[in-house]
């Protein structure tokens, strides 16, 4: 009868040892997908922004249809309003990914990249804001594009749909002018090392 007893207690005792291990994993499992949702930072997915989209992002897309964040891609937004346009800049950990402008119909219109967080990828390798501008020259079917707005204008470059400008900031005055010069685009031999890439985007910000 004791040896009954004996096994059954055991029985017993392991039920809960196991129940126990169960109710761990479970826990463990719960806290990680937490922490996942918690941590949108956290992904191993790159994302590159092509002539409509950067990861779940679309141009026409409606804004209020955008994910609250995106893992490794976005966590936080600041909304800024333009002359032409609302801008809503994405953010990582603080860092400015890129900027959606809005033309006040409440969608997607545009999406900018900002600073050199994120690139595009061409066959030569990624290219980001801040590369040299003869990087874009070199690209194969690249084509010279004059935008007049305000009385003035300025030269871009496209490239598989994606816009490029120059960074304005420091460049030689020669330069400059041939910029603003609508009759033909500046020539390459204008383009030093010096002159960066300012502006990659899937449109213009007006």
């Amino acid at each position: 009868m004791k040896n009954i007893f004996c096994i059954a207690a055991l029985l017993m005792l392991l039920a809960s040892c196991g129940n126990n291990k169960k109710a761990e994993t479970a826990a463990a499992s719960d806290s990680a997908q937490t922490e996942a949702m918690e941590s949108p930072v956290a992904g191993p997915t790159d994302f590159y922004l092509t002539q409509d989209s950067i990861g779940p992002v679309r141009v026409g897309e409606k804004i209020t249809d955008l994910p609250a964040a995106v893992a490794n891609l976005y966590d936080a937004v600041l909304t800024t309003e333009t002359p032409d346009a609302m801008a809503y800049t994405y953010l990582l950990a603080d860092v400015p990914q890129f900027t959606i402008y809005d033309f006040m119909e409440g969608k997607v219109d545009v999406i900018a990249l900002e600073g050199n967080a994120r690139s595009v990828m061409t066959p030569e390798g990624q290219m980001r804001t801040g590369d040299e501008f003869s990087k874009v020259l070199a690209l194969k079917g690249v084509e010279s594009e004059f935008q007049g707005f305000d009385d003035m204008g300025i030269w871009y470059w496209k490239w598989n749909g994606l816009y490029f400008g120059v960074d304005e900031t420091n460049i030689p005055e020669s330069l400059g002018t041939a910029l603003s010069d609508g009759k033909r685009p500046p020539r390459a031999a204008d383009f030093t090392p010096d002159v960066k890439i300012g502006y990659i985007a899937t449109g213009l910000p007006f």
